[in-house]
């Protein structure tokens, strides 16, 4: 039996990923941005290519706020002889390594006892459209991902072992990922706590803030001492500051792609059930006073593009954002009946908002990230284990399939 269904994940994995190498014959871009944004990115790695110096010095005069470091690195490859196709076949492969340590870090959490349903949830990750796009057209967010969830992963084992080199290997693997990637430089405050609280004032919490801070000088030097500071380029020049970081704005968006991403936990029977038990009058009360402030302060422009699928929804379908509106108070009620309200979630959900310091917000910078933190760091007021069964993969499965074919409508038309 155990062997009937190691063949039939490596069936179902090798399958996933050949439709991902046809999809780069055939050139998919279902997301829709991905491929326009890296033929602007191709001009900036020829500039790498024939004059680094001026190039890596006024980086933050092209329009790209993402690290220079991935296109430093795909420039090195050109000049070894590789092309421009050959770079973006390489790439392919970081989806199935995505997948693995994905994959190991849901069996740090949940054991071997459901390796089978774990195995083929992680490889939903073939069908997300952000993933598939930006694996065949390269993009600094998957590599970054990759770094960021092996770091995760020896999170995870540290929770569980307490072995100090766990920290070691989460700090070094997490600010590898925030070189490549910026944004989840902010998940150190999360890592930080955990470990704070179990080592409290000791020179092994010190030995861990010297590593951050030493393997963190150079990206310091090169943001605000030579002030390539890349991260502040606007996507819209004409918003004012305060337009940008309008945290009404972050709340409320990333509050409905959270309820967007758990809808195949949501299709689960039990959690229906238990939605109806879960009836914390309180916390309903406060949510909905905290959604009125947020509502009157919302400002998100369709024509800033991103938005998530709800908000773009509500403006194709109503020209207006009072569907999006519903939905973002459907999703924070949800949100307060489902997730435990402690330090832990209150924390993680700050970072996820503050990873994204720019005024668009896209799913590429949620998918599959929230998937993976909703059965790792996310905390529920239910035992999580009671839906791990067959038919939350065919809700996976089936949530993945459809939001796929949606995207390849709409980059269709």
């Amino acid at each position: 039996m155990y062997n009937h269904y190691k063949l039939n994940k490596t069936i179902i994995f090798i399958f996933l990923f050949i439709t991902l190498l046809i999809a780069y014959f055939f050139n998919e871009n279902s997301s829709g941005g991905a491929y326009p944004d890296f033929l602007m990115r191709v001009g900036i790695i020829n500039s790498f290519n024939s004059d680094f110096y001026e190039t890596f010095l006024n980086y933050n005069n092209f329009p790209d706020r993402h690290s220079p470091l991935i296109l430093i690195l795909i420039s090195g490859l050109y000049k070894i002889g590789l092309n421009l196709d050959s770079v973006r076949f390489l790439h392919l492969f970081l989806v199935p390594c995505l997948v693995i340590i994905t994959y190991k870090c849901f069996l740090s959490c949940f054991g071997n006892k459901y390796n089978n349903i774990f195995f083929l949830i992680a490889s939903t990750i073939f069908l997300s459209p952000i993933i598939r796009s930006i694996s065949i057209w390269p993009d600094s967010r998957l590599l970054g991902l990759l770094f960021f969830i092996s770091s995760l992963f020896y999170f995870l084992e540290f929770k569980k072992k307490h072995k100090y080199q766990y920290c070691i290997y989460n700090t070094v693997l997490l600010i590898l990922s925030s070189y490549i990637s910026p944004n989840f430089a902010v998940f150190f405050l999360y890592f930080f706590y955990y470990y704070f609280k179990h080592y409290h004032l000791s020179k092994k919490l010190f030995v861990i803030l010297f590593i951050n801070l030493v393997l963190s000088l150079p990206m310091i030097f090169y943001l605000f001492i030579l002030n390539v500071n890349f991260l502040l380029i606007p996507a819209i020049n004409e918003v004012h500051l305060k337009e940008r970081l309008n945290p009404a704005n972050k709340i409320l968006i990333i509050s409905t792609l959270v309820f967007f991403y758990y809808i195949p936990i949501l299709l689960e029977g039990y959690v229906f059930k238990l939605l109806k038990r879960l009836q914390n009058f309180k916390n309903i009360l406060i949510t909905v006073i905290f959604f009125i402030i947020l509502a009157f302060f919302f400002s998100y422009s369709f024509d800033y593009t991103g938005g998530g699928i709800f908000f773009k929804l509500s403006h194709i379908l109503f020209k207006n954002d009072y569907f999006f509106l519903i939905i973002s108070l459907v999703s924070m009620l949800f949100i307060s009946q489902v997730f435990t309200i402690n330090f832990n979630n209150i924390l993680l959900f700050l970072v996820l908002i503050i990873s994204n310091p720019h005024l668009t917000i896209y799913h590429k910078y949620y998918d599959p990230l929230l998937m993976i933190l909703f059965f790792t760091l996310f905390q529920y007021n239910f035992d999580i284990k009671k839906i791990i069964n067959t038919k939350l993969v065919i809700n996976f499965y089936s949530f993945s399939i459809f939001f796929l074919i949606v995207n390849y409508l709409r980059s269709a038309f």
